[in-house]
């Protein structure tokens, strides 16, 4: 997986700088926001209808959530499927700033060679040993985004987050950022060496801009066609800027000294048009059309979906099971809290049987599909919410029910007036 490539990398650049095993430098190098405890008894509540602030990744979310006046954050999907990590936040403040660094580790992640830019250096000093991190991506479905982890000041760390309209002001931005670290190493002398690393930062911040004003360069020659090829008495800018007139050809393409925006980032779960897809079921219900789909992620993993009247509406990925918990599953609905529900997921191996529970005592079989391609087993369950009293999942050593999730998928939303 992408997170998990990011963290091998760092653990080995750790590894470089302090001499440390890889299985102590791995530990260390856990980017990510500090989590208070989990609340032991979170509101029975669908996180996405309360939320005021949220940031997606994949198919996993993180949710700041205003509930009865308190606030909380909620982290759903990405193993945890029919489930969700709830944790109190002091304010609201602390909360969209979890929220944020949630998302920020997010990209800090991605591998190093799917960055427009980067850098990062690492530092015994600090406690994890990740003194300073940041990144220029571009990401599928939402854009140019600049991440920032910075220790500098030695105090656990500070997350920058930011949603750019171009590559040249996130490219600006990232210059920006280091140069401040830089200032603030030589002021407070947090760590050791920090002469060394401050001079490294401010290299990047000038290699950065260098790159940015030759590809705002490239974008005045390619206006001045046809007579940036050599008329209009321009020849001898080229020569000032070291520009062979044999790549001319290539800058006035846009090949060369151009704004980058490659390599693409998919986030995990991400499904392109051209996505190899199997329709392992389909179910007609209040007049809509449900389709079980499975299919491999951009990073490998296995996926599954429900697609409603032919779109997209939601998916699951890399679902766990095993012998104690021999289902586990996700849900979708169009209206929160009544209406049909498409409740889909995995089963185990060893499952033999699964089967709906209705409100008036009706037991309705269910069945169980074999995806070829990821060699898992797979269900989707079409039905009333306010029918359904439970979902079972047999097998000969035990069962597992679902009905300790319904609280939250099919708790009716509560507006403010």
């Amino acid at each position: 997986m992408t997170s998990d490539r990011s963290a091998k990398k760092a653990a080995r650049a750790r590894m470089t700088a302090t001499g440390e095993s890889y299985s102590t430098a791995r530990r260390a190098v856990q980017t990510g926001p500090d989590r208070p405890a989990p609340l032991a008894r979170p509101p029975a509540i669908d996180p996405r209808e309360y939320a005021v602030h949220s940031r997606h990744w994949g198919t996993s979310a993180c949710y700041l959530v205003h509930y009865e006046g308190r606030c909380s954050a909620w982290i759903t999907g990405a193993g945890l499927h029919d489930q969700s990590e709830a944790y109190g936040m002091p304010s609201d403040p602390a909360g969209r700033a979890f929220v944020d660094a949630w998302q920020t580790a997010n990209l800090l992640h991605i591998p190093w060679d799917e960055r427009i830019a980067t850098i990062f250096l690492v530092s015994p000093d600090t406690r994890n040993g990740i003194l300073y991190e940041a990144a220029v991506v571009n990401v599928e479905d939402s854009g140019i985004w600049l991440a920032c982890f910075d220790d500098t000041a030695n105090n656990g760390g500070t997350y920058t987050l930011g949603q750019c309209g171009d590559p040249g002001e996130a490219l600006e931005e990232f210059a920006a950022l280091a140069e401040r670290a830089a200032d603030r190493l030589d002021s407070r002398q947090a760590i050791g060496q920090p002469d060394l690393f401050a001079g490294v930062l401010r290299y990047r911040a000038a290699t950065v801009r260098a790159d940015a004003a030759r590809a705002a360069l490239g974008d005045a020659i390619r206006r001045c066609q046809p007579g940036a090829d050599g008329g209009g008495g321009l020849r001898p800018l080229w020569h000032e800027v070291g520009l062979p007139r044999e790549s001319l050809g290539r800058v006035l393409a846009g090949e060369d000294w151009a704004w980058p925006r490659q390599p693409l980032v998919r986030p995990p779960g991400s499904r392109l048009p051209d996505t190899p897809t199997t329709t392992l079921a389909t179910h007609t219900a209040d007049g809509h059309r449900f389709d079980l789909v499975s299919y491999l992620d951009t990073a490998g993993g296995r996926c599954i979906a429900i697609d409603r009247d032919g779109r997209r509406d939601a998916s699951e990925c890399d679902i766990q099971v095993d012998e104690q918990r021999l289902a586990s599953a996700a849900m979708t609905m169009a209206t929160q809290g009544h209406g049909i529900a498409a409740i889909y997921g995995r089963v185990h191996d060893s499952v033999t049987e699964l089967y709906a529970i209705m409100k008036n005592g009706e037991r309705v079989s269910w069945p169980i599909y074999d995806d070829p391609r990821s060699t898992e087993r797979y269900f989707a369950v079409i039905a009333d919410s306010e029918a359904l009293a439970d979902i079972i999942a047999a097998a000969p050593t035990g069962s597992t029910s679902l009905k300790q999730s319904f609280g939250i998928w099919f708790s009716r939303a509560r507006r403010c007036r």
